[in-house]
């Protein structure tokens, strides 16, 4: 993604390989004793550290950066192979999720935490707030919100509220506001969100692409300074942004543990696929309710369940059912790990979720309706079997580990009813440097394939 490309410079291999064998079975409680996978996640946390600065470094900070930088290697490495007397940790689910669960190593905040703070994007110059809880600490995840402002009025052309005054309007002095991050970029003026772009005509994409570098043009900086529980992230949006919304998770479904809809708009011309997982939440008004009948009749044809439907209390943006809405965040979770990943674009740029990227694919402004592309992979640990359902689709990759499929035996990859039977091997440095490119400690693969579909 931009953002993460723009903030983390790409990092060179790390010399560490697991033997073959030795099971690995999700089930099972892994080989290494808490401690254990704490000690290491705190080597490997000072390693990312160490080559972070020594990526962006030159001259004789350089040279003094790959100093500490093999220093920080070898203690892992020594760790590591240490810790692997006791099996092969590149099997264990439980224990690579153990060393690298919140292996981010941060600063402590520059401003104080328990006030709404404004601020400037370093990378794109656009201006957010944020507010940290005053318990926050840098060494703990946080559940966070991602907050779209919406408009002051119901008028289509009443402007965006600004971040601070939205902020007070929801969630100030909220009980989540205790424990979670808040971020809220200031809407772009003049610029609509909700409408669903037409990608023939120029001026289309170039608004698309506008709204899309306001979200990660801000949210780089919260995502790369505060400890944001990458399981636990949610957007809440307002009046005149529900639409843009679901659009915006639906290009990046795998990030989000779950949308709130404040006040929906109709999106019937929007591919709603890719929310497969996704938990959604939607207020009704009379104004909003059959909106948010056929809205959640679409969402519930492809995902059973994932809706939630709370009827308003009060006038927007509904402070009043803060206690419901915080009732549903709280038990919400991000599954990073799901058997079944459906990707369907509603972008030509975006279109990986989870273990599944789509490569190269028809373009969705020139296909029929019926061919425009769509991806749809399911594991079957049980049969060590992955099953691919392809259309428009040229080529595409798959990311595995060891809750997907066992990679001790060779496993099945069926593409539109064609078999081939794969064995691969684990590799520690593919898989770092995933979580280092996605910003994410959950998406663990050791593994990556690269198919073509077959005509």
């Amino acid at each position: 993604m931009p953002f993460v490309a723009a903030a983390v410079a790409c990092l060179l291999p790390l010399a560490v390989f697991a033997p073959q064998g030795g099971g690995g079975d999700p089930a099972k409680p892994g080989l290494l004793t808490p401690a254990e996978r704490t000690s290491l996640r705190d080597k490997l946390a000072k390693f990312m550290q160490e080559d972070a600065v020594y990526s962006t470094s030159s001259g004789k900070d350089r040279d003094k950066a790959a100093r500490s930088r093999e220093k920080a290697k070898d203690a892992f490495d020594a760790e590591w192979q240490k810790a692997e007397k006791k099996g092969n940790l590149m099997a264990s689910m439980p224990d690579l999720r153990g060393v690298f669960e919140n292996c981010f190593a941060l600063k402590p905040p520059a401003k104080t935490p328990g006030t709404l703070w404004n601020d400037k994007s370093k990378l794109s110059q656009m201006e957010y707030s944020y507010y940290l809880p005053k318990t926050y600490k840098p060494n703990v995840p946080c559940l966070a919100l991602w907050v779209l402002p919406g408009r002051t009025g119901a008028d289509a052309a009443a402007p965006f509220a600004k971040a601070v005054d939205y902020f007070a309007a929801t969630w100030d002095k909220t009980p989540l506001a205790g424990e979670a991050i808040i971020h809220l970029p200031n809407p772009i003026a003049g610029l609509d969100y909700d409408p669903i772009p037409d990608f023939s005509r120029e001026a289309d994409d170039a608004e698309e692409q506008r709204r899309i570098d306001w979200m990660w043009g801000t949210y780089a900086d919260t995502l790369n300074t505060f400890n944001v529980d990458r399981g636990r992230l949610f957007l809440d949006c307002g009046r005149g942004n529900c639409g843009f919304g679901l659009r915006f998770v639906s290009m990046f479904p795998d990030r989000f543990a779950g949308v709130v809809l404040r006040e929906p708009v109709a999106v019937d011309g929007l591919r709603l696929g890719s929310l497969v997982g996704v938990p959604v939440l939607m207020v009704k008004s009379e104004a909003t309710k059959a909106v948010v009948e056929a809205l959640q009749k679409r969402i519930e044809e492809l995902a059973p369940g994932s809706v939630t439907v709370l009827d308003a209390v009060g006038e927007y943006p509904y402070k009043d059912l803060t206690p419901k809405l915080e009732e549903w965040l709280r038990s919400k979770r991000r599954n990073a790990m799901p058997s079944k990943v459906v990707i369907e674009p509603n972008h030509d740029k975006f279109n990986n979720a989870y273990w599944a990227d789509i490569v190269v694919a028809d373009r969705l402004v020139s296909a029929a309706a019926d061919k425009k592309p769509r991806l749809e992979c399911t594991a079957d640990r049980a049969a060590n079997r992955i099953t691919v359902k392809a259309v428009g689709v040229e080529r595409f990759t798959i990311y595995l580990n060891d809750d997907l499929v066992d990679l001790d035996k060779e496993f099945t990859i069926v593409v539109n009813d064609k078999a081939v039977t794969e064995k691969k091997a684990r590799n520690f440095r593919d898989m770092r440097e995933n979580v280092i490119v996605r910003s994410d400690w959950e998406l663990l693969f050791p593994v990556r394939y690269n198919a073509t579909v077959p005509k």
